[in-house]
């Protein structure tokens, strides 16, 4: 078990160092630090590598849960994948901490809105879905971001955030973005149609087709 610390600091803030002490005195082994250039396009690349240092097990320790993201719908989507992922977020100021039994029941709840969320924004942007996946490719070029930020593209996505957003949260083009967007489309496209080749192929369809003709 590994514990990792993040520190974020903003074009309005001269050092981190109060940031590091609080992170040092909660017992945080290693440190990833990001400074903001700019408010209006904040980039934190090396929470990336925070994300892609742990494993299930670990802790990542913040001072604030706004170190995490620049809205609510990141923060609770990341908090959400790292749910997943089996690793814990703890928060100095906040007194959080997802590892313990009060951060599990939270993560439940914080799980169902983002759900929620999902599935009303899923609903309300369904014919764009449909017209990307028709315009759609399988394969195409490796993808730029590594998985976990592929998992956090999607996640955002699906809360309703912009691709300009998205491509700001992760310090990214927005054509990257797209990219992975469009070749997510296709793979689900082609899943789809897979599965109903095989529905199609089985025994309780092929009962049916007489019915059907």
């Amino acid at each position: 078990m590994t514990t990792v610390g993040y520190v974020w600091v903003d074009p309005l803030e001269h050092s981190s160092e109060f940031q590091r002490d609080l992170l040092r005195k909660h017992g945080v082994e290693r440190v990833f630090e990001d400074i903001s250039p700019n408010s209006s396009t904040p980039t934190r690349p090396q929470l990336t590598e925070a994300l892609d240092s742990i494993a299930a097990g670990d802790t990542l320790v913040v001072w604030r849960l706004d170190r995490l993201g620049s809205t609510l719908s990141n923060v609770l989507s990341l908090l959400e994948l790292l749910g997943r992922r089996g690793v814990g977020v703890a928060s100095i100021v906040e007194e959080l901490d997802t590892s313990g039994d009060d951060g599990k029941a939270l993560l439940t709840i914080v799980h169902a809105f983002t759900q929620l969320e999902r599935n009303l924004v899923r609903e309300r942007t369904m014919v764009g879905v449909y017209a990307a996946r028709a315009r759609g490719r399988v394969g195409g070029r490796p993808r730029a971001l590594s998985q976990t930020n592929v998992e956090r593209v999607l996640l955002l996505r699906e809360q309703g955030a912009t691709v300009r957003e998205i491509a700001q949260e992760l310090g990214t083009s927005r054509a990257t973005i797209y990219r992975v967007l469009e070749e997510e489309n296709s793979e689900k496209s082609a899943d789809d149609g897979q599965r109903t080749i095989s529905a199609a192929a089985s025994p309780s369809a092929q009962a049916f087709m007489p019915l059907i003709e």
